[in-house]
């Protein structure tokens, strides 16, 4: 093996990656929402904000979560490190897909932290509810269209 991997090593992990976004392409946008919201804000993620912790807005101390930051999590092994940009973007859309219905459905907020010149997102106590709750799914399938 050489010093910095073999390539057949990269490519595991890029068919992997390959077959997970094709996973989540086939999903419903609730089905796709209810995975972010689990991967992104559920028990142990790293945005999880039990104690709403996350602030609303000035620099970005204290900033939830971004559709970039909660693409890793929802990668196989929870990493992109070496996909390429195209791959990398179309997982952020679907990310970015399951971030709006699950703000349309009220479980999460966007907010704007001025230093990061992006939005960020953390979720409502309705959210926290939800989630806590195991009723993602069927609170967000009422906000998205039928045959998505």
């Amino acid at each position: 093996m050489s010093l910095f991997g073999s390539r057949g090593e990269g490519s595991d992990d890029d068919g992997a990656l390959e077959a997970e976004i094709q996973r989540l392409e086939r999903l419903t946008l609730a089905a796709l929402a209810v995975e972010v919201m689990t991967k992104a804000f559920g028990p142990g993620a790293e945005c999880e904000d039990p104690q709403e912790e996350v602030t609303v807005g000035g620099p970005n101390i204290g900033a939830g979560a971004t559709v970039e930051g909660i693409t890793p999590d929802m990668a196989p092994g929870g990493t992109t490190k070496g996909a390429d940009e195209r791959t990398r973007l179309r997982l952020q859309r679907l990310v970015a897909e399951g971030v709006q219905v699950l703000d349309h459905a009220g479980l999460i907020r966007p907010q704007m932290h001025t230093a990061m010149n992006e939005l960020d997102y953390t979720p409502t106590r309705f959210g926290r509810k939800v989630l806590a709750t195991g009723k993602v799914e069927g609170v967000v399938a009422t906000s998205v269209p039928r045959s998505d």
